[in-house]
């Protein structure tokens, strides 16, 4: 226990026990009504969210102390790739359906979102790439070095036209953009990043193209859920009873808080007005509850985070570990965006998780794994260090 102590990372531990603490008092605030309308108790998600926090933990325990050349071996790679692909593949024709989106599978009472474990796999996918490659890179530059091998990256345009296509625009958005992330963090030059930046989001374009007819019928049907989004998120109030009103009932959450918020519990917009007060939504129940002071706490700490891991990431000379780091801060960064701006007005609502505090157990696993192998690499480096400065006395 005293190694562990030593070796963990507390500026990243410490601000991921206390959001997932903020989270779980958070989830029970907001989703009491919502677990009594429903026909269950008033702490059935509160119960659940402490679940899937001990699961998380445990499984971010394991990264920190896994073997990363487990991680970045062939055979993971390969096996995972064909799981992802598979999952995603089931996804579209036996996926449970919710919001129009084929976005789960359940099994024996538990549901699994693939969309939120590819972040985790595009992470480890990209990090093995570009170490694979480093030499390449190193002499001819990212683009050339990748370019001479396409099926590596053919696999990732198939999986974000399987997400795409659910559809699920906010998981698609965030996996693009992490996957770019990291070619720009590993790339010296602009025009690599560019270049990785056009052929991600065209190649998923061309796919959709090719299959036109079935697509068109999609988005007609399915997809209008998802347009209607984006059509409202400008100007709410010109939609107010329809598309535009769960923004503007956030709107009112945020503008009830205050500076310090109507007190814990006290919310009035979770009471039926928000449709998803403990996902997608929960930031403005923090802001009625809890106040602009709530807001600044967990934003501060995921802030805190993000800072420390790409601190993290610039320091190591490790390639493979600084691809992680860059990858996993990119997700942090652009989930929290995506969620906090969808409740602002600033972005399209995407239907994606608060980082560490909304209701879910695979994009909170998800998180927990990333920041699992952020803090082993912590750990190495500092053993690393210790090693240097012990040998140059």
């Amino acid at each position: 226990m005293r190694k562990f102590f030593s070796e963990i990372d507390w500026f990243l531990f410490f601000p991921y026990i206390l959001l997932c603490g903020i989270g779980i008092v958070m989830v029970y605030s907001s989703s009491a009504g919502i677990g009594l309308m429903r026909g269950g108790m008033a702490k059935s998600y509160m119960i659940k969210q402490l679940i899937f926090v001990v699961i998380s933990v445990i499984s971010l325990l394991v990264m920190f102390r896994i073997n990363f050349k487990l991680l970045r071996s062939r055979k993971f790679i390969v096996c995972f790739t064909l799981i992802m692909v598979s999952l995603l593949c089931y996804l579209k024709f036996k996926g449970a359906t919710i919001n129009g989106a084929a976005g789960w599978i359940s099994f024996g009472g538990v549901s699994l979102q693939p969309a939120e474990l590819c972040k985790f796999f595009f992470i480890t996918y990209f990090a093995y790439l570009f170490w694979k490659r480093q030499q390449k890179i190193v002499s001819n530059g990212l683009f050339k070095a990748s370019i001479s091998n396409v099926l590596p990256f053919f696999i990732p345009t198939v999986m974000l036209t399987l997400i795409l296509i659910q559809p699920d625009t906010g998981g698609f958005a965030i996996n693009l953009f992490i996957i770019i992330a990291m070619f720009a963090a590993a790339s010296k030059s602009t025009k690599s990043v560019f270049a990785w930046a056009i052929l991600c989001f065209a190649g998923p374009c061309l796919l959709l193209w090719l299959f036109i007819n079935p697509i068109a019928n999609w988005a007609a049907n399915s997809h209008s859920y998802q347009l209607q989004r984006f059509v409202s998120f400008n100007n709410p109030f010109l939609h107010a009873q329809s598309s535009g009103q769960q923004l503007i009932n956030s709107y009112y959450a945020i503008s009830n808080g205050g500076i310090f918020g109507r007190g814990l519990g006290n919310s009035i917009q979770k009471m039926g007005y928000l449709a998803e007060p403990n996902t997608d939504f929960i930031l403005p129940i923090i802001s009625e509850e809890l106040g602009l002071i709530g807001v600044i706490v967990v934003l501060g700490l995921l802030f805190v985070m993000i800072v420390r891991i790409i601190d993290i990431g610039f320091k190591t000379t490790n390639i493979y570990y600084s691809s992680i780091c860059y990858g996993t801060a990119a997700y942090f960064v652009i989930q929290t965006l995506f969620n906090a701006g969808g409740a602002v007005g600033i972005v399209p609502l995407t239907g994606v998780a608060l980082p560490f505090i909304s209701y879910g157990g695979s994009s909170l696993l998800t998180l927990s794994l990333c920041l699992g192998m952020v803090l082993n690499i912590s750990r190495i480096e500092k053993i690393k260090n210790q090693h240097k400065l012990k040998h140059s006395r």
